[in-house]
C-alpha cells in the first residue's frame, strides 16, 4: 500500500512537470461535449496497447483538481455522481450524472507508463440551461395595456437564468418589429445570463386590440417561450353628424320633431349628448357595435321656444379635453299667446288719450286691428322688431273724448293681434272723471267727553265719478312767532268705508285722550275729478285726570326732616282738565285714622297741549313716630271719574336710641358660646359703632369676644373675657350708649398643690391645695383619702391646707378635689411618700408567666416602696445576671411608690415550666420577694371586681381588676344592655377601667366583662352586674331593681353548674383514656427511630403538636385537619434530646397551627445587672403620672341575641393589635422551622 502511494506521488509530480502530450499514444480521446442541467455525460478516454503492461491512469476535474487513481466506480465527492469506467487497463471513462452548473469547464484524461512518461488530452464539458420563463417588467402576462393614440410605449421582456444568452424577439400580431428594440444581458456568478429586450413604439388606432408578444429562441436546446400582451389603444371619436329625422327644418307649433345625432369611431366608444341652449336634455345614446356608430335620437313636440333654438350634440370620451359639438336650428310657426295694453285708464271730460297695443311674440309677425266702442278705427302704419323667438308687432291709437260717444263715463277700447296660426285680442276701459258733492259730518253731538271714551263718527258724500274717497284727520291750527295760522294734522287709521248707491260713507271709532283735547277732527272726500279735497270738521273736548301726582319738599335744601322742626310738603298735579282739588292724608304711627289737610295752592296755570297744573303745599311738625310712615295726596274733581293718589315716605331723621334695658347681663359657661344682638333705631342708620372693654377701646375682636356693629359674640370662651363692655353708636343726628356685664363661668381647677413630700414615719407633713373657678363657693376646696374626706382648714373660699403625721398607713396618694358647682369637679394628686421597705403587690395579673416551647415569657414583678426598689430574679437559687441570650430584663417606675421589673425568658425548654422563678426586690429599709411560675399558654382569666365607681344621669364609669392574660397582652370586652331588652352593646378597651356616656337616665343597665389575649382566645364573661344611671335628681334607679327576687335569675346558673360538673367528669375519664394512648404511640416512635438509624437519635426542636380542640373561640389561626388516631400514622412532633430518650409533650403547651413570638431588643433597655443604678438617688427619678382612664363615647357595636346566651363566646370581636407590634400570629411556616418532623 506504501508503494502504490509513492508510485502515485510521482505520476502525479510527472504529470504536473509535463508541458506538452503525444495523442497519438490514445485511441480514444475525450470531446467536447454540451448537455442540459441533468443529462448524464461521458467521457472516454483509452490508450494504446502496450508491452509495458503497467499503467497509471486519472481524470483531472474542471475545478483543477485531481479525481485520482481508482479502479471503476463512483468517485469519492461530488455528491456520488462522478465514477470511473474502466474495463480494462487501457480506458479510464468519466462518468458524470446529472450535471449541475459546477460541472461547465475543462476535464483531462492524465495517464502515465513509466518507460514511456505521462499522456494527457482534455475536453470541455458546456452546460446548456435553457429558458424557463419570460416576463414584462411592469406589465402582467396575458393583461391588456391602456395607452393613448400615438403615446411612446416603453416595455421590457426579461428572461432569466439562461446558458448561452438566448435571443429575444417583439412581434405584434405575428408581425415582427425591427425598429425601436434595445438589447442588453446580465452575467451572473455561476455563468448564466438574464436577457433584457425593450421596446419602444407608438401605438395607432389601427394597432388597437392587436397582440404584442415577446419571444425567446434558445438555438442550443431548440427551446422557444413566449409572452403576450394586448393593446388598448384610446383614441377621440370623429366629429359628429347631426340631421333632422323626416328632413322637414320648418314646422308648425305642436308638431312632433326627431333630431338625431350619430358619431363613429372612438376607443373607448364616447357618450353622445343633446343639449338646448347650454342645457343638458337627452344623454341617452346607444352604440352599434356592427358599424361602430353611436347615435342619440331626440323627440320633442315644436313649441314657441323651439323657434330658431340651437339644439346641440356633443360627444366627447376620456381621450377628448373638450367635447365635439354641432348644431341644428328648426323654424316654427306659432300664433302670438297674447296681447299688451298701455296708456291712460281715466281721463277728465274732454281730455285726449294716447293707447299703444303690442303683440307677444309670434312667428311669422302679427297685424294689430282696433275697435272704439265696438265700432273698428283705422290706423298708422305699425312697427315690428324681433324677440326672443319671434317677432313683436306695435301699434298706437289716439282718442279724444269730444269726439267719442261717451256711455256710462267711460270709452271701450280692443285691440287684435292675428298670423296665419291664430289671433288673439284684450280690451281697455278708459273712465270719465266727475268730482262729488261736500261731505257731512255726524255723531259729534255732545259738548265734552271723558278720557278714554270712544266716539262713532261718520261722514258721507255723494255722487262723482269715481265715488268719493274719504279721510280722517285730526289737529288744530298753531299760530307762529309771527302770528300766522299753520295747520298741524295727522291722519286718523281704522275707519270703515263702504258705498250705498251713489253715496261713499265713512265711519270711524276713536279713542279719546288727553292730546285730543281742543283738537279738530277732520273728514276730507276727493276723487281723481278734484285737485282739492272737499272738508268737514268738528272740535273735541275731553276731560281727564293728572296721570300722576308728585310729591317732593318745599324747599330743595330741606329734603331731610327733623323732629321738632316745621317741615313742608308740596303735591304737584300736573296736566289735567278741569283744574284738580288736592288734599293731604297723614298716618302717623301707622293708625288707620288719618290726619286730613286741606293745605294751599300756590300755583293754577293751563294751557292747551297739558290742560291745567295744581301745585299745593301743607305744613307739618314731624315727630319719631312720622318717620317710615306715609303722606297721601289725592286729586280730585267732581266731573271726573275717579280721583287720583300719590303717597310720599316720611324719612325723619333722630339721634340712635336703644330698644333694651341698660345694663345688659350675659352669663355663660367657659368653653361656650353666646350671641348678643342689641337692636338699635335710629335714622339715619348707625354710621360709627365704638366698643370698649373696661373703658378701652378695641377692635371688632378682643380675646373670644367678637363685636361686629350692633352684635356681641363669643366662641369657646375663656375666664379673661368676662368684663363690662360698652357699646357706642353714632348718626350723623346724634349718639347713645349700653353697657353689658359679660360673665364667664368654668370649673373649679387646681392652680396650686403641694409637690410629694419624702417624710420618715411620725414627721409632720403639711399639704396645701388652691383651686380657682367662676362663680366661688364656701368651702369648694376639700382633701381626700381614698375615697374619703379628710378635715382640713380652709383659708377662703379656694384654699384648703391638710395637716399629717406621716405613718406608714398614711403613707401614698391624697387627692384635693375642687367643686363650684360648673362642670366636673378637679382633682390634684399630692403625695406622701414614707420611708418603707419594699412591699411587693401580689396581683392576678402579674401571678405567673406564660409563653410556648421555643418561644419567649414574660415576668412581671411590681412593689412598692420609698425611696427606691431594686429588683432581682433569680432561679433555682442562682442570680440571673443581666442581660443574655436567654434571659433580658427591664424596670420602669409606674409611680411616686410603685416600680415594676420585666424578665424576657428566651427560647422556653420543658425545664423553664418546672422551674418557678423568684423575684427579690429590697432597699436600704428591707426586702420582698415572691415566686412566679411559667407555665404553657392558657385562657386568660377572667377579669375580677367589676364595679361601677361613678354615675351620672347619662354616663356610668366601670373598673375591674384584670387576670392573668394567659401570656399574651390582653384586651377586655364589655358587653352591656339595658335590662329586659334584645340589643346588646359591645366595647372593647385595653385599660381596665371605662367610662361610657350617651346613656339614658334613670335606666337600669346588665353588665358583663371578658378577657381577649393576643392570640385570639377570651375567658369567660363575668357574672352579671346590675347597674343604673341616675335620675334627674340624682337618685340611684338600679338599688329598687336589686330588691326584686333573685330564684328566677339563679336557676338557670344552678343548671349549668351541674351540667358543667358532669361534663369535667367525663373530660377527665377522657384524658385519661388519651393520655394511655399517647404513651403507647410514643414508645411505638422510639423503636421505629431506634430500628432505622442505630447510632443514636438525631435530636430535633419541637415547633408544635397534635392537640385536641378545647372549644375556645380562635380568631387569627386556620383550621388544621383532625390528628389522626390510628396506629401506623405518627402525626406529632416530638423533641429528642441529646441523651437518646423522647420526652413526652403535654398538648396544652402548644397551638396546632399558630407561632407566637415576643420580639424583644435589647437595645431599648440598660444592660445592667438588677434594675435601677446604686448611684441613682430618689430627687433625680423621673415620677410619672399614673395611666389615665379611658373614656369611650357610645361608639358600641349592637346586635341582638338571645338574653340566656351572655354566657357563650362571641365571635364579632375586634381585631387584636399589640400596642408595640410584638405578638406574631399566623400559620406555621415549615420551611423556617429549625429541625426535622418525624
Amino acid at each position: 500500500m506504501i508503494s502504490f502511494y509513492y508510485t502515485f506521488f510521482i505520476f502525479t509530480f510527472l504529470a504536473q512537470k509535463t508541458t506538452s502530450s503525444s495523442s497519438s499514444s490514445f485511441i480514444e480521446v475525450p470531446s467536447n461535449q454540451s448537455a442540459q442541467l441533468g443529462d448524464d455525460v461521458i467521457f472516454r478516454c483509452s490508450a494504446e496497447k502496450s508491452a509495458e503492461a503497467l499503467i497509471y491512469s486519472q481524470w483531472k476535474s474542471n475545478t483543477g483538481s485531481l479525481l485520482g487513481y481508482h479502479q471503476g466506480g463512483v468517485l469519492p465527492g461530488h455528491q456520488g455522481r462522478y465514477s470511473y469506467i474502466k474495463e480494462n487497463a487501457e480506458e479510464l471513462h468519466l462518468r458524470i450524472e446529472k450535471v449541475v452548473l459546477e460541472d461547465d469547464g475543462k476535464f483531462e484524461c492524465q495517464m502515465l507508463r513509466p518507460e514511456e512518461g505521462p499522456i494527457r488530452a482534455g475536453a470541455w464539458l458546456n452546460i446548456l440551461v435553457p429558458p424557463k420563463s419570460i416576463h414584462f417588467t411592469n406589465y402582467q402576462t396575458g393583461s391588456t395595456i391602456d395607452i393613448n393614440e400615438n403615446t411612446m410605449l416603453n416595455i421590457t421582456c426579461v428572461t432569466p437564468n439562461v446558458k448561452p444568452e438566448p435571443m429575444i424577439s417583439w412581434y405584434i400580431n405575428g408581425r415582427k418589429i425591427e425598429q425601436g428594440v434595445r438589447h442588453h444581458s446580465v452575467t451572473h456568478i455561476n455563468g448564466t445570463i438574464t436577457s433584457y429586450a425593450t421596446l419602444e413604439f407608438k401605438p395607432k388606432r389601427g394597432d388597437h386590440q392587436k397582440m404584442l408578444t415577446c419571444e425567446a429562441l434558445h438555438s442550443d436546446t431548440k427551446t422557444k417561450i413566449r409572452t403576450n400582451t394586448t393593446l388598448n389603444v384610446m383614441f377621440p371619436p370623429n366629429d359628429p353628424i347631426v340631421h333632422v329625422l323626416n328632413g322637414e327644418k320648418f314646422v308648425r307649433s305642436g308638431d312632433n320633431v326627431t333630431i338625431g345625432c350619430t358619431v363613429t369611431g372612438g376607443n373607448p366608444s364616447p357618450n353622445v349628448s343633446w343639449f338646448f341652449n347650454d342645457k343638458l336634455i337627452d344623454s341617452s345614446f346607444a352604440f352599434d357595435a356592427t358599424s361602430q356608430e353611436t347615435k342619440n335620437l331626440y323627440s320633442f313636440l315644436a313649441g314657441p321656444t323651439d323657434n330658431m333654438a340651437n339644439y346641440e350634440c356633443r360627444t366627447k370620451n376620456s381621450v377628448t379635453m373638450e367635447p365635439l359639438r354641432k348644431t341644428v336650428k328648426i323654424e316654427v310657426s306659432y300664433a302670438p299667446p297674447g296681447v299688451e295694453l298701455f296708456g291712460e285708464s281715466n281721463i277728465r271730460y274732454g281730455a285726449i288719450a294716447n293707447i299703444q297695443c303690442r303683440s307677444l311674440p309670434s312667428n311669422p309677425a302679427s297685424q294689430i286691428s282696433w275697435l272704439v266702442n265696438g265700432h273698428p278705427v283705422g290706423t298708422a302704419v305699425q312697427s315690428e322688431y324681433s324677440k326672443d323667438n319671434g317677432k313683436v308687432s306695435v301699434s298706437n291709437l289716439t282718442i279724444n273724448s269730444n269726439e267719442v260717444n261717451i256711455g256710462n263715463h267711460q270709452i271701450s277700447i280692443e285691440c287684435t293681434a292675428r298670423n296665419v296660426e291664430g289671433s288673439t285680442s284684450k280690451q281697455h276701459i278708459i273712465k270719465i272723471l266727475a268730482p262729488p258733492m261736500a261731505p257731512r259730518i255726524s255723531g259729534l253731538e255732545d259738548s265734552f267727553y271723558f278720557e278714554g271714551d270712544v266716539i262713532n263718527a261718520t261722514c258721507e258724500a255723494h255722487g262723482g265719478n269715481p265715488l268719493a274717497e274719504i279721510s280722517w284727520y285730526r289737529g288744530y291750527e298753531k299760530t307762529t312767532m309771527k302770528g300766522k295760522k299753520k295747520p298741524k294734522w295727522s291722519q286718523v287709521n281704522g275707519a270703515r268705508n263702504e258705498v250705498a248707491g251713489d253715496s261713499s260713507i265713512s265711519s270711524l271709532g276713536l279713542k279719546l285722550d288727553r292730546s285730543m283735547n281742543t283738537q279738530r277732527l277732520k273728514c276730507e272726500a276727493t276723487n281723481a275729478a278734484l285737485d282739492e279735497p272737499l272738508v268737514e270738521s268738528r272740535q273735541l273736548n275731553v276731560y281727564y285726570p293728572p296721570r300722576r301726582l308728585i310729591i317732593r319738599p318745599f324747599e330743595v335744601s330741606s329734603h331731610h326732616l327733623l323732629v321738632g322742626k316745621t317741615a313742608q310738603l308740596v303735591c304737584v298735579a300736573p296736566s289735567s282738565n278741569p283744574a284738580a282739588h288736592i288734599t293731604w292724608y297723614f298716618y302717623p304711627n301707622g293708625d288707620s285714622n288719618p290726619l286730613i289737610y286741606n293745605g294751599r295752592t300756590t300755583t293754577n296755570d293751563t294751557t292747551r297741549e297739558i290742560g291745567y297744573t295744581v301745585e299745593n303745599v301743607v305744613d307739618f311738625s314731624p315727630t319719631e313716630e312720622y318717620d317710615g310712615t306715609i303722606v297721601r295726596c289725592v286729586a280730585s274733581h267732581p266731573d271726573w271719574k275717579h280721583s287720583i293718589n300719590s303717597t310720599y315716605a316720611l324719612n325723619v331723621l333722630y339721634a340712635p336710641r336703644m330698644l333694651v334695658d341698660n345694663p345688659v347681663t350675659i352669663i355663660v359657661g367657659e368653653g361656650d358660646s353666646f350671641r348678643e344682638n342689641l337692636t338699635v333705631r335710629g335714622n339715619p342708620p348707625v354710621s360709627s359703632w365704638q366698643w370698649r372693654k373696661n373703658g378701652v377701646p378695641f377692635d371688632h375682636t378682643i380675646g373670644k369676644v367678637f363685636a361686629r356693629g350692633a352684635a356681641l359674640s363669643g366662641k369657646n370662651l375663656k375666664s379673661t373675657d368676662a368684663g363690662t363692655y360698652t357699646m357706642i353708636a353714632t348718626n350723623s343726628v346724634g349718639s347713645t350708649n349700653i353697657t353689658i356685664k359679660l360673665s364667664v363661668e368654668y370649673s373649679a381647677r387646681i392652680t396650686s398643690i403641694s409637690q410629694p413630700v419624702i417624710a420618715s414615719e411620725g414627721d409632720t407633713v403639711l399639704l396645701e391645695c388652691e383651686a380657682d373657678g367662676e362663680p366661688r363657693k364656701a368651702n369648694m376646696v376639700e382633701w381626700y383619702r381614698n375615697g374619703q374626706k379628710i378635715h382640713a382648714i380652709h383659708r377662703g373660699d379656694n384654699r384648703a391646707v391638710l395637716r399629717l403625721n406621716a405613718t406608714q398607713k398614711g403613707s401614698g396618694e391624697y387627692i384635693c378635689r375642687a367643686n363650684n358647682g360648673i362642670g366636673h369637679p378637679a382633682e390634684g394628686k399630692a403625695y406622701v411618700l414614707v420611708k418603707s421597705p419594699p412591699r411587693i403587690m401580689h396581683l392576678p395579673l402579674l401571678s405567673k408567666a406564660a409563653g410556648v416551647l421555643g418561644g419567649t415569657a414574660r415576668a412581671r414583678c411590681r412593689a412598692q416602696a420609698v425611696p427606691v426598689a431594686d429588683f432581682f430574679w433569680e432561679r433555682d437559687g442562682e442570680l440571673i445576671k443581666g442581660n443574655s441570650s436567654k434571659y433580658s430584663m427591664t424596670t420602669v417606675q409606674l409611680d411616686y411608690l410603685t416600680f415594676e421589673s420585666t424578665l424576657w425568658i428566651k427560647n422556653l425548654g420543658p425545664t423553664d415550666y418546672s422551674k418557678p422563678l423568684r423575684c427579690v426586690t429590697r432597699n436600704e429599709f428591707g426586702s420582698d420577694k415572691t415566686v412566679i411560675p411559667i407555665g404553657p399558654l392558657t385562657l386568660p382569666d377572667v377579669p375580677l371586681s367589676l364595679r361601677m365607681t361613678n354615675a351620672t344621669a347619662t354616663t356610668l364609669t366601670l373598673s375591674w381588676e384584670p387576670g392573668f392574660d394567659g401570656g399574651s397582652d390582653q384586651i377586655f370586652e364589655v358587653k352591656y344592655q339595658k335590662y329586659n331588652e334584645d340589643l346588646i352593646h359591645l366595647v372593647n378597651t385595653t385599660n381596665p377601667n371605662l367610662r361610657l356616656s350617651g346613656l339614658l337616665p334613670a335606666k337600669v343597665y346588665e353588665f358583663q366583662i371578658r378577657a381577649i389575649n393576643g392570640r385570639g382566645f377570651s375567658s369567660d364573661w363575668t357574672r352579671t352586674a346590675v347597674l343604673g344611671t341616675l335620675t334627674e335628681d340624682g337618685v340611684d334607679v338600679a338599688m329598687v331593681q336589686s330588691r326584686r327576687p333573685k330564684w328566677p335569675e339563679l336557676f338557670p346558673i344552678i343548671l349549668v353548674a351541674v351540667v358543667v360538673f358532669a361534663l369535667i367528669n367525663v373530660l377527665l375519664v377522657c384524658f385519661v383514656c388519651n393520655k394511655n394512648r399517647k404513651r403507647k404511640l410514643r414508645e411505638k416512635t422510639e423503636m421505629v427511630r431506634t430500628a432505622i438509624n442505630g447510632d443514636g437519635v438525631r435530636p430535633v426542636q419541637m415547633y408544635g403538636t397534635m392537640v385536641v380542640n378545647d372549644g375556645s373561640t380562635r380568631l387569627d389561626c386556620e383550621d388544621m385537619p383532625d390528628a389522626s388516631e390510628d396506629d401506623h400514622s405518627v402525626r406529632t412532633m416530638i423533641e429528642v434530646s441529646p441523651n437518646g430518650y423522647m420526652q413526652p409533650i403535654d398538648p396544652s403547651l402548644y397551638e396546632r397551627s399558630c407561632l407566637v413570638e415576643y420580639e424583644f431588643d435589647p437595645r431599648d433597655y440598660p444592660s445592667r445587672h438588677g434594675t435601677i443604678g446604686r448611684n441613682s438617688t430618689y430627687t433625680n427619678m423621673p415620677y410619672p403620672e399614673p395611666p389615665h382612664s379611658s373614656i369611650y363615647s357610645d361608639r358600641s357595636l349592637s346586635r341582638h341575641v338571645p338574653l340566656n346566651n351572655n354566657s357563650s363566646p362571641s365571635h364579632g370581636l375586634s381585631t387584636f393589635i399589640h400596642p408595640n407590634s410584638g405578638v406574631r400570629a399566623g400559620p406555621i411556616l415549615y420551611s423556617q422551622l429549625d429541625g426535622d418532623l418525624v
